[in-house]
């Protein structure tokens, strides 16, 4: 079965709509100014906050399973022969 889309976009995706938030929360926050526009806009800044940490959380897990899978394939694999020394 095909796939809508790769996988790789889905973190384009997360990482664009975290960026998008935050500078809609930084606009929003200069707009009402001072103090009450952070306290108005804090969830909009928690929001991209939350979607960047997902983002890293899926980098790392990739990373994670790349390893457990090189290790096994060394494991499975035959150890290398030495070259026998010429005298």
């Amino acid at each position: 079965m095909n796939r809508f889309w790769e996988p790789g976009i889905s973190r384009t995706i997360l990482f664009a709509l975290s960026i998008v938030t935050f500078v809609i929360a930084c606009y929003q926050t200069l707009v009402t100014g001072k103090m009450e526009g952070l306290y108005q806009n804090y969830w909009l800044f928690m929001l991209s906050f939350g979607m960047v940490i997902g983002l890293r959380y899926l980098r790392q897990r990739d990373k994670v399973a790349a390893a457990e899978t090189e290790a096994a394939r060394k494991a499975a694999a035959p150890p290398a022969k030495k070259p026998k020394k010429k005298k």
